[in-house]
């Protein structure tokens, strides 16, 4: 439907559309409207609320009475009229739309039901042009109640970022409430328990748990400790936050996923558009068919012009596109819904037909199959010192540090209750290591750079992280690995099993380390001490065997995931990495990805079931209608009950389980 919105606040600029709401969800090709309340006749919404559409049914019924009463005998002399009247009034908007369209030489489903009725009407055979109309505005609301329940899943994202925030006014300290989008970053404001974080912001406060649900689908609650940033669409629990916004309220994680999940819909896979094309074309074709199936038998004589234009008539009706130009993006919609329950957003259909080809799966090491996370892995020792030895002075020594590694080194030594002592004295030297005094024993801890600086001795440690010196004696060496995360080599092989054939790994560290990696998950060749643009280099030549994913996590990996087919951004990563996916993966880590291709394969499977389905019954009927043996009542089936069956198939994509 291309009826106008006449919503004062919209801001779409579609040809067929007037609705101008800078909000407004409207998701037509050639609409920019994205307000959830601009749904009063704008052809993105399906022309009207769900209020409105059931409103209409109630007269449709109505309407429908009045035709059941026109078959009565004691109404037959005014049977005519009484079917025009219930025709106008049940078809009124159809009708309007279609010869208005047919006046401007725009042909969609709306002209050929015009056309259909009019000639209904012509020949004298008013009830089935009566019947066509009822059934036709029954379907096309039915139907627009469909798009609105599989649209409410989507929509309701717009509830985990709230409207208003509380700050801390910088003269009297006094709590005001204000419009969230008002807030500028830096803003020092207060969160309450139960309350959702309007905008991002760091912890002021003590750590806080929080309900991230809304955010990554994962239902216990997370801490977020002091310093750390606590994400707008949480829930705060247990004591309120005091936090200082360090985005605006566009520029959100809340608003991001918004953003996102309602431009996937906008996004048209190439199957959407060719059914777009195919309408555009298919409908002028099939009237010009219409009038040769009337005029060809009955200028030859072949046929009575009555029986000709039955069969003209019958041809119109059963060969609208509707059910076509309908349920394939439903389809897509539907799916794209299900996998945002799913933990997974896909920000367009395009990539729904892409996942569901995928042929290689490629990966970042760090934060994507391992979580980031250090711990030690061996301790070696020599001139005679034991690990605990090493291990408490390599703590005393990194104890003041915040690096990652000394973090671990310093965890792993309270982890094994082992006493380190306060250093009286610490130099560091920036990228190298520490050395540290004491009383009289003296200690240097850094890495292979620091000890070649002070011309000490190091035997070949093939991947040490920390080596440790005391006394001007090499005491031994720390080394640290990755964390692998605990659903890498499961989600490996859960792709595997869905066919996809390679998996690869892509790595800025040592080969070493990768190989261990690699072996773990399960994954069959990896690529290591790769640069970005390395990474990039190694995505173009792995496309050339098939249609290639690669999720990441980091910064570096933005370039990478905007050269791969599908690029899949971790849902915790970077802004730039999610920025430049395709996919994101909000939930599960890369468990996610198995659940994406096999949502992806289900929209695509049920995408050519409709097909199929809608054409080998719409031809069925052509032929049977031109040669004289489909009566009108198939032919709207044809039509409008292929319509509905396809539609309450897509819509089981709301619900579908992987």
């Amino acid at each position: 439907m291309h009826e106008h919105c006449h919503d004062e606040h919209c801001s779409c600029h579609d040809e067929h559309c007037s609705c101008h709401d800078e909000h407004c969800a409207c998701h037509d090709e050639h609409c920019s409207c994205h307000d959830e309340h601009c749904g009063h006749g704008c052809a993105c919404h399906g022309g009207k609320s769900s209020d409105e559409i059931k409103k209409d049914l109630k007269h449709l019924g109505l309407c429908a009475v009045f035709f059941a009463i026109s078959f009565l005998p004691v109404m037959q002399p005014f049977a005519f009229w009484l079917c025009l009247i219930v025709t106008l009034a049940a078809g009124r908007e159809v009708l309007k739309e279609g010869f208005g369209d047919l006046l401007r030489f725009h042909f969609g489903e709306e002209t050929l039901m015009s056309i259909a009725v009019a000639a209904a009407f012509i020949i004298g055979e008013y009830v089935e042009g009566t019947m066509v109309a009822l059934l036709f505005t029954f379907g096309e609301n039915l139907e627009a109640l469909a798009v609105n329940r599989s649209k409410k899943n989507i929509a309701a994202l717009a509830d985990i970022r709230p409207d208003t925030a509380n700050i801390i006014c910088p003269h009297d300290g006094d709590i005001k409430e204000v419009p969230a989008e008002s807030v500028a970053i830096g803003t020092e404001i207060i969160v309450k328990v139960g309350e959702r974080v309007p905008l991002d912001c760091v912890v002021l406060s003590e750590g806080v748990m929080a309900d991230a649900s809304a955010l990554t689908g994962e239902s216990l609650p997370v801490h977020v400790a002091s310093g750390e940033i606590l994400k707008a669409g949480c829930v705060v629990l247990g004591s309120p936050v005091h936090g200082r916004t360090v985005s605006g309220y566009g520029d959100s994680s809340a608003a991001r996923i918004i953003e996102m999940v309602e431009g996937a819909s906008a996004k048209k896979g190439a199957t959407e558009k060719f059914i777009t094309r195919f309408s555009e074309i298919y409908t002028p074709i099939v009237i010009v068919l219409a009038v040769l199936v009337f005029a060809v038998p009955a200028l030859f004589g072949w046929l009575s012009a009555a029986e000709s234009a039955h069969r003209a008539l019958v041809f119109l009706v059963s060969s609208c596109p509707c059910a076509l130009v309908l349920s394939i993006p439903l389809a897509y919609f539907a799916g794209i819904g299900s996998a945002s329950r799913l933990g997974v957003i896909i920000k367009g259909s395009e990539y729904c037909e892409r996942l569901a080809r995928v042929q290689n799966a490629v990966f970042d090491k760090t934060g994507t199959l391992t979580s980031g996370k250090l711990r030690v892995a061996e301790i070696r020792t020599s001139a005679g010192f034991s690990e605990e030895e090493i291990l408490r002075f390599a703590a005393a020594a990194e104890a003041l540090s915040d690096h990652p590694i000394a973090k671990c080194v310093v965890a792993e030594a309270e982890k094994r209750r082992i006493e380190f002592p306060s250093a009286d004295k610490v130099n560091e030297i920036a990228g190298e290591g520490v050395t540290v005094l004491f009383g009289e024993k003296s200690v240097v801890c850094g890495n292979k750079k620091l000890f070649e600086h002070m011309s000490m001795d190091l035997p070949e440690e093939m991947g040490a992280s920390l080596y440790i010196a005391i006394d001007s004696v090499y005491a031994g060496a720390i080394f640290l690995e990755d964390t692998l995360c605990e659903d890498a080599a499961e989600a490996i092989k859960k792709l595997g099993a869905l066919g996809v054939e390679h998996s690869i790994m892509l790595t800025g560290d040592n080969e070493h380390a990768a190989r261990k990696t690699a072996e773990e998950c399960g994954i069959g060749s990896f690529y290591a001490s790769l640069m970005p643009e390395d990474k990039v280099d190694c995505i173009e030549e792995i496309k050339k065997s098939g249609i290639t994913v690669f999720t990441g996590d980091g910064i570096n990996d933005a370039p990478v995931l905007a050269a791969a087919d599908i690029g899949a951004a971790m849902g915790m990563g970077t802004d730039a990495a999610i920025e430049s996916a395709d996919i994101v993966l909000m939930k599960g880590g890369i468990s996610a990805l198995p659940k994406a291709i096999a949502v992806s394969r289900k929209i695509m499977e049920c995408v050519r079931q409709n097909v199929i389905f809608i054409m080998a019954v719409k031809v069925a009927v052509l032929i049977l209608g031109a040669l004289g043996y489909a009566p009108i009542w198939l032919a709207v089936f044809a039509d409008v009950g292929v319509c509905l069956i396809t539609v309450l198939w897509s819509l089981r994509l709301l619900r579908v389980k992987v």
